[in-house]
């Protein structure tokens, strides 16, 4: 069977944009609502949100926000337009009445892990950064709470070696979307059962925060390559070296031991750093004014040699 159930979209960084344009495989939202353009950059240059560029390649209605509960404006048109049901993910704005319920169908939610765990802004990050072997997606009924409402399916997610946070927010865009397709086009929604969420095992993933990049060479070389892995597509990992900083984009795991911070070992050109556990084989960083390079082009124009710390 195929539901004809219209869907609104709210949303506005990357995973939103992903889960966009999976949806629109299958059905055609019938409006976007996004942020508005904001200044970034070097240049202060304002900026589309990805999710206003990805309905604007899709030929999707699109209108922006500064505030979704304070823009009567807008308000008034969504109860003039309003959809089934309306999707809301990566948003950014926290949304209340009578947004909540304006739709018959209310407003459903794709999150990135299963919840109770990980509510907030960051679970893919702090997932990878706890060293999980396994997270998920779930879809959920807003409320007025953080991630609190009951929920409507889970679809567990492995998280491999090699994933980082753009990887890992990939599958789960995916694998979050299919399932709320699922829903849409082939259960009827008197069908649809949600259940609520328990308190027991509930944990948090608050935003990440720029000096949580820092690396501390004394950690073990696990930790360090999971935060690694975590924050290089975002605020990024940094040592110092000299008083300067030097940010690293990625590093494998090596099996040696010596001390904290120091070369210990040049392999294929690049550095190996002595960990509290282990050592980190650095791969791609970048110099404080400098541009991303290769660990052995870098290492060769600073000529560190064994022994010397970072």
């Amino acid at each position: 069977m195929t539901n004809k159930i219209k869907v609104g979209f709210f949303g506005s960084g990357s995973f939103a944009a992903e889960c966009l344009a999976c949806l629109y495989e299958r059905i055609k939202p019938v409006w976007v609502i996004t942020n508005s353009p904001k200044p970034a950059g070097r240049g202060l240059e304002c900026r589309s949100t990805p999710v206003q560029l990805a309905a604007q390649a899709l030929g999707l209605t699109c209108r922006t926000t500064e505030k979704i509960s304070a823009d009567t404006e807008l308000l008034e048109w969504i109860r003039n337009n309003l959809p089934d049901l309306m999707l809301v993910i990566d948003f950014g704005h926290i949304l209340k009445e009578p947004l909540l319920t304006m739709a018959p169908l209310c407003c459903i939610n794709i999150h990135p892990s299963l919840l109770p765990a990980y509510r907030g802004s960051a679970p893919v990050q702090r997932a990878i950064m706890d060293g999980l072997k396994i997270t998920g997606v779930t879809l959920f009924r807003l409320d007025a709470g953080m991630d609190s409402g009951p929920i409507l399916a889970q679809v567990p997610i492995p998280i491999e070696e090699s994933d980082d946070t753009a990887s890992l927010l990939s599958k789960c865009a995916k694998a979050g979307t299919e399932a709320m397709l699922h829903y849409i086009c082939d259960v009827d929604p008197s069908e649809w059962v949600f259940t609520q969420q328990s308190e027991g095992g509930a944990s948090s993933a608050p935003k990440i925060e720029k000096h949580e990049g820092r690396l501390d060479w004394n950690e073990p070389s696990i930790k360090l390559y999971n935060t690694i892995r975590a924050l290089s597509s975002s605020s990024g990992t940094y040592c110092m070296i000299n008083s300067r900083r030097l940010r690293i984009y990625s590093a494998q795991l090596a099996e040696k031991n010596g001390t904290a911070g120091t070369v210990i070992a040049i392999e294929d050109g690049m550095p190996v750093i002595a960990c509290g556990a282990g050592a980190l084989k650095l791969i791609s960083v970048q110099p404080e004014g400098g541009k991303i390079q290769n660990a052995n082009d870098w290492l060769r124009g600073r000529r560190l040699k064994l022994g010397d710390s970072l």
